[in-house]
């Protein structure tokens, strides 16, 4: 292409850049240019969340770490961590999520509706780590279920 068109082409295009919008199309040689609108601003939106995923309403969250006695310590090839929330009153489980992982610490996250739990009962969150053959490698002991919509729960885990 010689440096004429070039400058020609790069003068149309910047022209239909700045023009106003009345101008629809511009035909130069054999090129349509079709000039294009800005993207629309994305609606403002109010996020309590704090940056966080959003849950369902109305359902609460705890989220946090599971640790071991050392920090980085690796996991043998095939591990799965489950972490549970348990009804102590009952001796049951409400909630378990179980997840494979090479190393702790490691975060989890459990989603749970509070209409599931009474009153009058003791809650806690349980956590173990198995092999992949299922022998317990580490386990913790009942940590309290705090009170809250989304709380930090770290649950440390040692040698049975």
């Amino acid at each position: 292409m010689n440096r004429f068109v070039s400058t020609v082409l790069g003068l149309a295009v910047s022209g239909l850049l700045l023009a106003s919008s009345g101008l629809a199309q511009t035909r130069i040689g054999g090129v349509t240019l079709t000039p294009i609108k800005p993207p629309a601003a994305a609606p403002a939106t109010s996020n309590d969340d704090s940056g966080r995923e959003s849950i369902p309403r109305g359902y609460r969250e705890v989220r946090g770490r599971v640790t071991g006695p050392s920090e980085g310590l690796r996991l043998p090839a095939g591990s799965q961590i489950m972490v549970s929330l348990v009804d102590l009153t009952a001796a049951k489980s409400l909630v378990d999520i179980k997840f494979s992982t090479t190393r702790l610490s490691t975060p989890y996250q459990m989603v749970y509706n509070p209409v599931r739990l009474k009153s009058a009962h003791k809650y806690a969150v349980r956590a173990s780590i198995v092999d992949k053959g299922g022998k317990v490698l580490y386990s913790s002991q009942d940590t309290a279920l705090p009170d809250g919509m989304r709380v930090t729960l770290n649950v440390p885990v040692m040698v049975p």
